[in-house]
């Protein structure tokens, strides 16, 4: 539940701030092709992984779905907080604004670690020991 809640209030963030949200995503260090690509990617994705995590039938491929975005996630806040890229290429939205980078990635290693803990344990329940 915790994945879903913020995987929809980062969404529900980006949309509502929409201009800043696509100021920031065209300040990227990145393609430009892919940046408008992923303005309205990632908020859908995002919602589409926390629905995949509230329907029982769906929630192992949502714990994946969020261990995969959260690796990404992860790897940009990394990234940035090592001063890798250069200049801060964006702000988050919301309450995660009032974080520094060092406390974004630490938010964002815990949900990946809570990502890996679904895997595992849906893992479990759904094939038995991981050891066999």
């Amino acid at each position: 539940m915790i994945l879903a809640f913020v995987f929809v209030y980062t969404a529900i963030a980006k949309v509502y701030d929409w201009n800043a949200t696509k100021l920031a995503m065209y300040n990227q260090v990145i393609p430009d092709w892919s940046k408008d690509l992923l303005l309205y990617g990632i908020p859908m994705m995002e919602v589409l992984v926390a629905l995949m995590l509230l329907i029982p039938r769906w929630r192992f491929r949502g714990f994946l779905a969020s261990l995969m975005l959260m690796l990404v996630f992860t790897g940009y806040v990394a990234w940035v907080w090592l001063g890798l890229a250069g200049r801060v290429p964006c702000s988050c939205g919301g309450i995660i604004s009032s974080l520094t980078w060092g406390q974004h990635l630490i938010l964002n290693l815990g949900l990946t670690g809570l990502a890996v803990w679904g895997v595992g344990s849906m893992g479990v329940w759904r094939y038995g020991s991981l050891g066999e």
